[in-house]
């Protein structure tokens, strides 16, 4: 008999189904989608999982749509007493199993008593069905069921990877920087489709976001807003909850004056997209890796290097932009037909204001000196040009126009 190996659609992870009767429905032991065993391609001892290939997420569930980057995969209906085995596959990470989650759930004693009031706002906002997670603390993690996955699971996952950005922001600037650990309730909202991220978006801010955007988060309500899909990256979930950690320290520094957005466009933008980058072990563990953003290195090389740099925003721009001049001149040139030229523009300013914090962060020298203590003035609302200038030349005898001649070779150098 010969070897038959199939890859998940999902995760990509590869199982061996020889011997397996074709329609047998398997769970991956990686993802826990569940897939139906395909028949063999001829000739190939090891066929894929066909596009159009019936899969349902979770056992004995009804059919539905999943969603992923505009490709849909018809979902299979199953018997509900239907037992699915799982497949076998790498050492999944051990993580702890979900307590039993009642839905709805008012909180346990994990959680201070503020998070009755984050959750009964979530309830008003998504509705009663939601299902909480509340063992990730100060992370609580609320999933909107759906029958394209397994909720008390999926919960466990975004848990982890919450988990992981934590330690990472404490690694990279908690510890360096003295700041106390977090004690407030941070909510995560996970929604079951992009569909149900447009009506939530349309309810709230009287319109649709741009595709690209596939996450916000929530100054006024501090918490992350997303949805789950195969489909979504989940940096998207690190750069938004980089926000989340900068604002509950710029409350706190700010005594909780700073409510909305304020702040310099490249340090929060930066800090968000410092942490989008990730390794993903055997295991399934996921770990943030901070050395290069290889995606938002590749857009920035690419304006370095054409046209004479003409469309390189000049750190004169850089960091005298606030996240509001940001948005006014994203949202004006948007609503006056900019399309893609306005969207390239803005990836630019992720990408530069990306580069200059690991700029700042890795350089070495007195280079992170002046991060850090530009770091602690915007957390405590004394953020600004002139606050930047003013370490600049005083921890690297520079000027702007010195420093970005500095920056630029710096990153051209990046591989």
């Amino acid at each position: 008999m010969s070897l038959r190996l199939v890859r998940c659609p999902f995760c990509g992870r590869r199982f061996n189904i020889t011997g397996i009767p074709v329609g047998t429905r398997m769970r991956c032991g990686f993802c826990t989608a569940v897939l139906t065993v395909p028949r063999g391609e001829s000739g190939s001892g090891r066929p894929r999982l066909p596009r159009a290939m019936l899969v349902q997420v979770g056992a004995g569930v009804a059919a539905g749509l999943a969603v992923a980057l505009g490709l849909y995969l018809l979902l299979r209906p199953a018997s509900p007493a239907a037992t699915v085995p799982e497949l076998a596959a790498a050492a999944r990470p051990a993580v702890p199993s979900p307590p039993e989650l009642p839905r709805p759930a008012l909180p346990g004693p994990s959680m201070p008593p503020v998070a009755d009031v984050i959750k009964q706002e979530i309830f008003e906002d998504f509705g009663t069905e939601v299902i909480f997670y509340e063992s990730a603390r100060p992370y609580l993690v609320a999933i909107e069921p759906s029958d394209r996955y397994l909720a008390r699971e999926l919960s466990v996952q975004y848990a982890d990877r919450l988990g992981a950005l934590g330690a990472a922001f404490r690694r990279e600037f908690g510890g360096p920087l003295g700041l106390p650990e977090v004690e407030a309730v941070l909510p995560v909202v996970v929604l079951s489709s992009r569909s149900s991220f447009d009506r939530y978006c349309e309810a709230r801010e009287r319109k649709r976001l741009d595709p690209a955007i596939k996450g916000i988060y929530e100054y006024d309500r501090r918490r992350v807003v997303l949805y789950h899909d195969f489909g979504v990256p989940t940096e998207v979930l690190f750069h938004e909850g980089a926000h989340q950690l900068v604002h509950h320290y710029t409350l706190r520094g700010t005594e909780g004056l700073r409510r909305g957005a304020a702040g310099t466009y490249w340090f929060q933008e930066g800090t968000g997209t410092y942490f989008e980058g990730f390794q993903r072990r055997p295991t399934g563990e996921i770990l943030i890796d901070v050395s290069v953003n290889h995606g938002r290195l590749a857009t920035l090389k690419q304006t370095l290097n054409q046209h004479g740099m003409a469309d390189f925003i000049p750190l004169s721009v850089l960091v005298g932009m606030t996240v509001e001049d940001f948005w006014r001149w994203y949202q004006g040139l948007m609503s006056e037909g900019g399309g893609q030229s306005t969207l390239r523009k803005a990836q630019l300013y992720y990408a530069e204001s990306w580069a200059f914090v690991h700029f700042l962060r890795q350089k070495g020298g007195n280079h992170r000196k002046v991060f850090d203590e530009y770091f602690r003035a915007e957390i405590s609302g004394r953020g600004g040009k002139e606050v930047f200038e003013g370490l600049v030349r005083d921890h690297l005898r520079k000027d702007l126009s010195e420093l970005e001649k500095e920056f630029v070779e710096y990153i051209l150098a990046l591989r």
